[in-house]
């Protein structure tokens, strides 16, 4: 699409999970980012790739929602403005077609106190809500801890 960014492969890709005290082991886990802020989704590329993640940014809700129809992800992270879709759109259409309707799902927003952030995470089982700002080490962290996937690379944050 034009004027669209995208970083990473848009192909799924394979995972090896062995099951370990409760948590799940992968190989590689992949997880979509979308955010239409440049600045924010190179950062948040570079640390989630720098933790292990193979990382697939898009910059539109409409582009995001496309890719969870044909590709399946481990993590998936929606920013909740975007152009397109919003965050809570491109949940619901997540969580009623394609692959992806039990993928961890994670949102960040700076409008935290427009949204009923309780009736989103039941709604869209969204694991957690981020306010922007947020720190990238904080990020990843949460994600650790609230997916149960231990990755190659993790443990270095």
């Amino acid at each position: 699409m034009p004027g669209e960014l995208c970083i990473g492969s848009p192909m799924g890709s394979q995972i090896a999970t062995r099951e370990s005290n409760s948590q799940t082991e992968v190989s590689m886990a992949k997880i979509l980012v979308a955010e239409d802020s440049f600045a924010l989704a190179n950062l948040l590329g570079f640390v989630l790739k720098n933790a292990g993640l193979e990382v697939e940014i898009h910059n539109t809700g409409t582009a995001a929602a496309a890719a969870c129809e044909k590709n399946r992800y481990d993590i998936i992270l929606l920013d909740q403005q975007m152009p397109g879709m919003t965050g809570v759109e491109v949940a619901a259409h997540l969580r009623n077609r394609g692959p992806n309707g039990d993928t961890p799902l994670f949102l960040c927003t700076a409008k935290t106190h427009e949204l009923d952030l309780e009736e989103i995470k039941s709604r869209f089982n969204v694991m957690e809500i981020f306010q922007k700002p947020f720190s990238p080490k904080f990020l990843v962290e949460q994600l650790r801890s609230s997916t149960q996937l231990v990755v190659s690379g993790w443990g270095a944050t």
